[in-house]
């Protein structure tokens, strides 16, 4: 599963990695992400792609004794559960990252990352308007993890590639084969692993 992710990189950053315009992204909220906490996702609404926040993690409210929020959402079955399906159809969303982090069965935490240090894009799905009581939140979508993350876990987001950005984020029409095509583990020779605490500085 994908727990705690990292955005560091500054507003320019961002709208030059996601084709945005700067003067929409004052609301770009940095640092550390954890499931609850609201984060930076890019969205394409009426034929405009920009930035927006919504929390982390799909509540359940009206069920009696609810878990706790469902975070991720495995590749292998969202266009099956009834949970994800109708997100996956007319939803989808990135998470603006710049790294995410896994640990160890010894509980020793390692961070992933671009080799580049540029931002990426993790496919994710939300959903608005549930009840009164919820605010617009997102799941992020998981595959197996490439050969670098499988030294730690067996899992890792789906990182879409940037010239997929576009077919990612219509959600005007529903492609289910070119979009699963998605679903593959990361190329490990892109990325880079530490172990330890990412030390936040300013890029």
């Amino acid at each position: 599963m994908c727990g705690r992710y990292v955005l560091i990189s500054n507003i320019g950053q961002i709208a030059e990695e996601f084709n945005l315009n700067e003067t929409g992204l004052a609301d770009l909220n940095r640092g550390d992400v954890y499931p609850g906490k609201k984060a930076s996702c890019i969205v394409s609404q009426n034929n405009e792609t920009r930035l927006t926040n919504f929390l982390w993690g799909f509540h359940r409210a009206w069920k009696k004794h609810a878990p706790k929020p469902l975070i991720n959402a495995r590749a292998e079955t969202i266009s099956d559960k009834p949970t994800f399906q109708e997100s996956f159809y007319r939803r989808r969303c990135l998470i603006a990252a710049d790294g995410f982090y896994e640990w160890s069965k010894d509980r020793n935490q390692f961070y992933f990352s671009m080799l580049n240090s540029k931002p990426f894009g993790l496919a994710g799905i939300y959903e608005q308007d549930v009840s009164p009581s919820t605010e617009a939140s997102f799941v992020i979508i998981t595959t197996s993890a490439n050969k670098l993350v499988r030294q730690i876990h067996n899992r890792m987001p789906v990182i879409i590639p940037r010239e997929k950005y576009p077919l990612w984020l219509d959600n005007s029409r529903f492609d289910k084969s070119a979009l699963t095509q998605l679903f593959v583990p990361f190329t490990e020779e892109n990325m880079q692993m530490r172990e330890g605490t990412l030390q936040h500085y300013s890029k």
